[in-house]
């Protein structure tokens, strides 16, 4: 059985994050996309893609995070949406977290449209990004 288009976009989406591909990673999304993020200090919902991608400069450059490494445990997706489970270890300072993550979207023609980003622990998640 092949792999639904919409998970060999999350794929791609994924590995452009763990390669420092931000260029790729941003082309994923919707120019209109909506990103519900809940990591701690950054919550709340970013409009559209300029927004995003300056969330994420603020996770990565502002906040010192660096990703380690991202594995991707299972992708279920149709023609709507993609449910992304995965696992990051992340540093920031002297501190590690390898955490696991989910990852809902919706998609729309090749791009997503929105996205919600939850901690299977929050509170661990919460301690590594507000210490």
């Amino acid at each position: 059985m092949s792999e639904h288009p919409n998970a060999a976009i999350a794929r791609t989406a994924y590995r452009a994050i763990e390669q420092g591909d931000m260029a790729t990673f941003a082309g994923l999304l919707d120019e209109e996309i909506v990103w519900h993020e809940s990591t701690a200090g950054f919550e709340g919902d970013y409009k559209g893609r300029e927004e995003t991608m300056a969330l994420m400069a603020r996770v990565f450059q502002e906040a010192g995070v660096q990703m380690h490494e991202m594995s991707i445990h299972d992708i279920l997706a149709d023609d709507d949406h993609v449910v992304v489970l995965h696992e990051s270890t992340m540093s920031r300072g002297a501190r590690t977290i390898t955490a696991q993550y989910v990852d809902v979207y919706h998609v729309r023609d090749g791009k997503a449209t929105e996205h919600w980003h939850l901690a299977v622990d929050p509170k661990a998640d919460d301690a590594f990004f507000s210490g």
